[in-house]
């Protein structure tokens, strides 16, 4: 058993990396599960074409073997072979024995290997060059990135993660926001479509969730062989996605004992200052994170059974630093004198007027002698005084522009994941595969709000929540995952060869508030909220000019989702023809958890303190004190359905090799998405035509509620031409599916399954949430009470789908180098939002049911257009240097955000009657974009081309460096202004804007990015502003990433491997968007850093 010692010292600028690095065994490139074709035809000396010569394709690192012979026309073609390396061997009597290889077979390529046979005897053995390298893609149509081995151990990975390596290839944008927590989910747009239409699969499974196709697994980066970006216009094997398709193949063991044993530490000691550091006191922020495990392959019984094994463990502890506004001492006290000078009076709601400016004449002062605009303290009520008072005291200057509480909150992640992979061969025409992989991740973030009792904030070593007395904000978000693969392929005969799969993959999330358990609301003054463990904790109070305080809207929550999948496909060979023949079955099931506002939630804006005849003065934060809320929302779930759908799916796909030079494939896929269901039929739907509440299963109503969409045909075609040897040519066009799943779950927040109540306090003439009251009673959950609010979906909802298509030149240059030029394009059609359906009309027309308050409707009139140019410079590795340089220049339009955006907000819709104005930019537009990435071996040393025949010691000290880096530019992400008021159209809505918003890039910083002045409040009876979605752009993004590895032989088995990362080697600091709210105190400044 061959061992080889790596043991890499790494350090980094900006952000630290890698320390200890240990690899057991040889290099080799691993095969996997997911297969590619080897084809190619076979010719004499002549040009004339050989049938019946035989071809075998070994797999180097197993040794298995599969042979076929050539038809009538000197054709071969090897479906379903596993990828890794191989060598190809063609022979027949008469000839001499040609071999090509060893090459690299990738995931779902089609790997061309011609041979031109010589006169000779058959025990004579030429070997080919070159064959089998090219890097023309001549027989498939589709838009794509492979990204290998090589590239992802060689090349720098802030924390290790693979999928940053996504970001390489053409199209894809990152829309995650990753503050440092290994359980932040994985999320990107693909040629301008949501990221939620997305399909991610490991080794041919699905492993996104199915509530909103995010990743939450991350598997170990030394147990990943290569992954696969499919782009635009493939096959009809893929479906289930309107986006892009995302392959990844893990490794499996070989012949000999190969492993890796790891740790990679990363700390604060070469990190630079955040830029939205501490102003009194400024330093950095500590970190310590460490990742470390291990990996193990080798056979089990050789040239029939091989193993791979797997670990990796993730700790961090940090600090996230940020700034926010807590209230003011004064205020905590009832002491508003300071706004006497801005002419704002604090009025007491309880005097016979409700104009009577409050007064303290026992805390007057000099400067306000008559105590105006301070409240008596026997009026405060004991809950909003506490509730202000459990929040940190400012550390900041009140005026200070980004807020006057700098806050440093803890962050702690534990993650453990492990695979294992157990690959026989039962002959040379039956091989199977069986993988399994784990996952548990636990992210706990401290409580950043809370008075600590003694001093400033701990640093990393602290505890969680225990030195508080105030109020506990944090909580706690752990998320497992499950994998399971099995696959068989069975070759029947050289034309026939069959492939089954088995996927199993299991998720599940908790996240729970530090205050669980804790009854704080009923032990501080609020009663009748803590009646219960899911009830515990506080409830949530949303403020206006401040941070919120309290409980997040949706905890406790747990999500239980479970897919399964069965696969088959069958492959025949027919002459001219490669036909796929397959199908999918998956069912799945959703058992989620979760209420909205359990513990309840109030809202603040200063109206109860404010003059009640014409609103003029009033403070929030006196409303808090008094124990007064504009508006309490309530939700109480009476049961837990479980969801259920089923997939089916069934294509069929025909590669039609017309000429040696032209490949036509043409495919169609039928899919078929059950709507989701109960089986206890615990779903209900408010109907808009009827005017009446449905109930699954009950009085006609089928247990989807929502009718079936049988009409998901998707055709696909497209060509490959090659014109000359160095040049090709392909097309190709397709219909791709997106089953919607995000939006599923609001039939369960119907009653009589779930029932809340939203109060208005002051307008809506019924009952009243005052911090002295106790909750209204809910209403008998079978009824549906006046004003209120419901989900709703359209019962003939309709498949969104995409429709693309893209031409692509390529041409191979000498030096490996291999170039494209690419037009992708697409239309979305049926998009999915949600809006509240039951609100008066802009013409002044009542609301449709004005019975109910809100009737939140998933509809699909969305759309999305999309047209880019894609340009790419690649040199894949056949040397010592590797680079590719990706430049997309795209436009994305659309008419509605996200498919959970409510009208109203950021992504959503102002106005359902006039989507037209609701089109502009999508969200995840970016006009330009730039990666390039470089690996370089330096060539000194042993087998180098200087200093190879150098004294040992000064090969050794100049040998075996390797350098790397990545580089990204993007135009920034666009952004949309709205006001936090509510309109009579059911949510916030947009300003007015008045004229340009935008700054010369000379005037734009933290503190002004744009033009806070160009936006206004519209005027008296206009019910929406005419501002546009996304008018003004962010900041946009540029980062460096270099890496520096050294390579040492210590003995023949033994090598240290001395590793150093350094990102964003610049220092380019990093802004996320602005606040957008009009009437925020922050509007318009940038308060914490966007992605690194």
């Amino acid at each position: 058993m061959e061992r080889i010692l790596d043991i890499a010292v790494g350090f980094a600028h900006s952000i630290p990396v890698c320390l200890l690095l240990l690899y057991l065994g040889p290099e080799p490139v691993y095969p996997q599960t997911t297969t590619g074709t080897i084809l190619g035809a076979v010719s004499d000396s002549s040009g004339s074409v050989v049938p019946g010569a035989t071809v075998t394709a070994t797999h180097v690192d197993t040794g298995l073997t599969r042979t076929t012979v050539t038809d009538g026309l000197g054709r071969y073609t090897l479906p379903q072979m596993p990828i890794g390396r191989y060598t190809v061997k063609g022979e027949l009597r008469g000839f001499k024995t040609a071999v090509s290889g060893p090459f690299e077979l990738v995931v779902d390529q089609k790997l061309r290997s011609d041979f031109v046979l010589a006169i000779g005897e058959m025990s004579e053995t030429v070997q080919v060059e070159g064959v089998g390298a090219t890097l023309l893609q001549t027989d498939q149509s589709d838009v794509n990135q492979i990204v290998q081995e090589k590239e992802i151990k060689g090349l720098p990975l802030n924390g290790r993660d693979f999928f940053s390596l996504l970001l390489l290839s053409n199209g894809v944008q990152d829309t995650s926001n990753d503050q440092g927590g290994a359980t932040t989910n994985v999320t990107f747009s693909i040629n301008g479509m949501r990221p939620e239409s997305n399909s991610v699969t490991l080794d041919g499974v699905e492993m996104s969730s199915i509530r909103e196709s995010d990743v939450d697994m991350r598997p170990n980066l030394d147990a990943v062989s290569e992954f696969k970006v499919l782009t635009s216009a493939f096959s009809a094997e893929y479906g289930h996605t309107a986006g892009g398709v995302i392959s990844i193949q893990t490794k499996r063991g070989g012949n000999e004992f190969h492993g890796s044993l790891f740790e990679f530490l990363r700390n604060d000691s070469l990190n630079a200052a955040n830029f939205f550091r501490n102003p009194i006191n400024p330093g950095k922020a500590p970190l310590k994170q460490n990742q470390f495990g291990f990996t193990l392959g080798g056979p089990i019984r050789k040239n029939k059974t091989f193993g791979f094994l797997d670990y990796q463990g993730y700790r961090l502890r940090k600090i996230n630093e940020g700034f926010a506004r807590v209230p003011e001492a004064a205020f905590r006290d009832g002491d508003f004198s300071s706004l006497l000078s801005e002419g704002i009076g604090i009025y007491d709601p309880d005097s016979p007027d409700g104009a009577s400016q409050f007064q303290d004449l026992s805390r007057a002062t000099p400067a306000n002698p008559q105590g105006l605009n301070i409240i008596p303290r026997s009026h405060f009520n004991s809950f909003g005084h506490y509730l202000l008072n459990a929040v940190a005291l400012p550390n900041l200057p009140d005026s200070y522009p980004l807020g006057n509480y700098f806050v440093r909150q803890r962050r702690r992640v534990n993650q453990d994941e492990a695979g294992l992979r157990v690959d026989h061969s039962f002959s040379t025409s039956d091989n199977m595969f069986a993988r399994y992989r784990w996952s548990d991740s636990l992210l706990n973030d401290a409580d950043s709000l809370a008075r600590p009792a003694d001093g400033p904030s701990p640093g990393i070593g602290g505890g969680y929540g225990d030195e508080a007395r105030g109020i506990p904000q944090g909580g706690t978000h752990r998320d497992r995952n499950n994998n399971l693969a099995v696959s068989e392929v069975h070759v029947f005969s050289p034309r026939l060869v069959n492939e089954a799969r088995f996927g199993f993959h299991r998720y599940r999330l908790d996240v729970i508030a530090h205050a669980f358990r804790q009854n704080l609301a009923e032990q501080f003054g609020l009663k009748g909220v803590n009646t219960g463990e899911l009830f515990s904790g506080l409830p949530a109070i949303y403020l206006n000019a401040y941070n919120n305080i309290g409980t997040d809207d949706f905890k406790p929550l747990y999500f239980r989702e479970t897919s399964i999948q069965f696969n088959d496909n069958v492959t025949l060979s027919l002459k001219k023809h490669s036909l796929k023949i397959g199908g999918e079955f998956r069912p799945r099931k959703q058992d989620n958890y979760y209420a909205l506002f359990p513990s309840g939630a109030f809202y603040f804006y200063g109206v109860k303190s404010s003059k009640s005849s014409s609103f003029e003065g009033g403070h929030e934060l006196a409303d808090v004190l008094l124990g007064y809320p504009w508006y309490s929302w309530h939700g109480r779930r009476f049961s837990s359905p479980v969801l259920e759908d089923r997939q089916y799916s069934f294509y069929v796909q025909d590669d039609w090799k017309l000429s040696e030079k032209l490949t036509l494939n043409f495919g169609v896929r039928y899919e078929y998405a059950t709507p989701f269901f109960s089986p206890g039929n615990e779903m209900s739907m408010f109907d808009i035509a009827e005017k009446r509440l449905l109930i699954a299963g009950k009085d006609g109503v089928s247990r989807y509620i929502v009718r079936p969409d049988h009409n998901d045909w998707g055709p696909r075609a497209g060509f490959a031409w090659q014109i000359d040897p160095k040049t090709t040519l392909r097309g190709g066009l397709g219909v791709f599916f997106d089953p919607a799943t995000a939006f599923r779950d609001d039939l369960k927040f119907n009653p009589p399954f779930y029932r809340e109540y939203t109060l208005d306090n002051f307008y809506g003439g019924g009952p009243t949430w005052f911090f002295s009251q106790t909750p209204p009673p809910f209403p008998d959950p079978g009824s549906l009470p006046s004003g209120y609010n419901i989900f709703a979906v359209d019962r003939d909802f309709r498949t969104g789908y995409s429709e693309q298509y893209s031409i692509a030149w390529q041409r191979e240059l000498p030096g490996r180098l291999l170039f494209e030029a690419a037009y992708v394009g697409s239309q979305a059609h049926k998009l999915p939002f949600r809006f509240n359906f039951n609100r008066p009309s802009p013409d002044g027309s009542p609301k449709p049911v004005p019975e109910l308050g809100e009737i939140n409707q998933v509809r699909n009139l969305g759309s999305m257009s999309y047209n880019s140019g894609q340009f790419k410079l690649e040199r894949r590795f056949g040397g010592a240097l590797f680079f590719l340089a990706s430049y997309t220049w795209s436009k994305a339009i659309d008419n509605v955000g996200s498919s959970l955006a409510r009208e109203g907000t950021n992504g959503g819709v102002q106005n359902i009657f006039d989507l037209r104005a609701n089109r502009a930019v999508a969200d995840y537009d970016i006009p330009h974009r730039f990666a390039f990435s470089y690996l370089y071996e330096l060539p000194f040393g042993k087998g180098k081309q200087f200093l190879h025949a150098a004294h040992p010691a000064v090969s050794a000290l100049f040998g075996g460096w390797q350098l790397s880096g990545i580089f990204i530019a993007s135009s920034g992400v666009p952004g949309t202004v709205v006001r936090s008021k509510n309109s009579v159209l059911g949510g916030p809505a947009r300003p007015n804007l008045i004229r340009d918003p935008n700054l010369p890039s000379s005037q734009r910083t933290p503190e002004r990015w744009f033009d806070t002045t160009a936006f206004v409040e519209p005027g008296p009876g206009q019910l929406v502003g005419n501002a546009g979605r996304n008018i003004f752009r962010g900041q946009s993004y540029r980062n460096l990433d270099l890496g520096l590895l050294k390579v040492q032989p210590l003995t023949e088995k033994v090598r240290l491997q001395f590793r150093a990362e350094f990102f964003n080697l610049s220092n380019t600091p990093h802004f996320a968007l602005p606040i957008r709210t009009l009437d925020d105190p922050s509007f318009g400044q940038i308060l914490r850093p966007g992605l690194s």
